[in-house]
């Protein structure tokens, strides 16, 4: 009897706790048809406790092993889901070139086998793969692809993934009226398929449809429900989230909190998520997490925590290529400078921001670098007037465009300000009204004493 069998006998119903020393043991006894069986669920195993690295070198321990095997059509289906497998927990590490590399290769396999399905699943997940490295046209055209051959093959449970990760893209260039509408049914869709086996072990989407539609509600000031639905994600990966989930739902529902300006829960959830991201190795959400921390530190006046936080979550961005991220970073960074006082440096991060941003699509980003364009403006010595309004005028533009609904608040408050210290009053009281109203239908009270205040001196009250 070998090593392995020896195990399996002592192991009996408990060998799923034992993946680990049988697969080592296999691959070291040559077994190799085993050896992919244990290495495969001990790679699962791994990302479900969030052990990113031990969980990739698993999946490849078993393409090792599987290239010992005789090929034919079950091996090379079974290479295609090993390197699906291996793809997807390569991106928790921000190993964006591998991950492209492996799931280039699993499309491949899945054209070569005819299998629908898998190229459903693979399709999906490479327009998530490449959005965040400036492949945005790639991304729209790979996600779209997935869902219309989900939708034909009727497959509602891809369809689901499809929809998921299609509603992502188009979160990050700034189409949330359509990715509210596909992580909507992507949510309700998951909920009628919970009751059903699971198709994809990796992924909890009922979690994570949730905490991309909380953030996609945030953008457009949807808050009370996006609030639902990001607290409930949170909720459900406390309880049953494995992998990367709970980390997620701490992002997104920080995200939400912060757009509205309730700065301390905000805080709390990306604190808890920046936590969990350092205990598991996790560098993609890290760089996210780490810069809306920095920008919620300085909205608080930390404003030296606040930039250290955005400077590691830039350098984090530039050492893993991940270009969307970049861009986003270099907003904030400028807002924490304004605020700050540190104006020069503001208008150079708002300005490579804004190339970055154009560069790669991302028209939401787009919108808010115009929008600190702008309020970097109103501090130059002297005054810009032309310019400062120029640019507030193109951001409300774009953000009445994209619905993002947070932002026009902004940026009639911006206008407001510009126009009362210009001596434009009745101008002001309209653009100060207008940022009130939507404040206060948002209840976003955070930015509401200052506005109310700068309403009652141009009233004279």
């Amino acid at each position: 009897m070998s090593i392995v069998e020896t195990l399996e006998a002592r192991a009996g119903d408990q060998i799923a706790e034992h993946v680990e020393r049988l697969a080592y043991h296999a691959l070291r006894g040559e077994v190799w048809d085993t050896a992919v069986v244990y290495c495969q669920q001990a790679g699962a195993r791994a990302y479900d406790r969030a052990a990113f690295r031990e969980a990739v070198a698993a999946f490849e321990q078993a393409l090792q092993a599987l290239a010992h095997l005789p090929e034919n059509s079950d091996t090379r289906v079974l290479a295609l889901d090993l390197r699906f497998a291996a793809a997807y927990v390569l991106l928790p590490l921000a190993e964006f070139g591998r991950r492209l590399a492996l799931l280039g290769e699993a499309e491949a396999l899945a054209r070569a086998l005819d299998n629908r399905a898998r190229l459903v699943q693979v399709l999906a997940w490479r327009a998530q793969a490449l959005w965040p490295t400036g492949g945005t046209d790639g991304a729209v055209a790979a996600g779209q692809q997935a869902l219309e051959l989900a939708t034909a093959l009727g497959d509602s449970a891809l369809q689901v993934q499809a929809s998921d990760r299609l509603g992502e893209v188009y979160w990050s260039i700034g189409d949330f009226g359509r990715a509210a509408e596909l992580l909507r049914w992507s949510v309700e869709a998951a909920d009628r398929e919970s009751g059903t086996p699971r198709t994809d072990m990796r992924v909890d989407v009922r979690i994570l449809s949730r905490g991309r539609l909380a953030q996609t509600l945030g953008a457009l000031g949807a808050f009370a429900e996006g609030r639902r639905y990001g607290e409930e994600a949170l909720r459900l990966a406390t309880l049953e989230g494995r992998g990367t989930s709970p980390i997620s739902a701490h992002g997104y529902l920080g995200g939400l909190y912060f757009a509205q300006g309730d700065l301390e829960p905000a805080i709390r959830v990306w604190e808890q998520g920046l936590a969990l991201c350092h205990a598991s190795g996790n560098r993609d959400w890290l760089r996210g997490i780490m810069a809306g921390l920095g920008s919620a530190y300085a909205l608080q006046g930390r404003f030296a925590e606040g930039r250290a936080l955005l400077e590691e979550a830039i350098s984090e961005s530039i050492s893993t290529g991940a270009r969307w991220n970049h861009a986003n970073q270099l907003t904030r960074l400028s807002e924490v400078c304004r605020l700050a006082g540190r104006y020069d440096e503001a208008w150079q991060y708002a300005r490579q921001a804004l190339d970055l941003a154009r560069q790669q699509q991302a028209r939401g980003i787009e919108a808010r670098a115009l929008y600190q364009l702008g309020a970097v403006h109103t501090h130059a010595e002297p005054p810009d007037v032309t310019q400062t309004e120029i640019y507030y005028r193109q951001a409300l533009v774009l953000a009445e465009e994209l619905e993002m609904r947070p932002l026009m608040a902004h940026c009639h408050s911006g206008l407001g300000t510009l126009y009362a210290t210009t001596g434009q009053q009745e101008q002001a009281r309209i653009e100060l009204s207008t940022a009130i109203n939507l404040y206060r239908a948002m209840e976003m009270t955070f930015w509401l004493p200052a506005t109310e205040a700068a309403l009652a001196q141009v009233e004279g009250r």
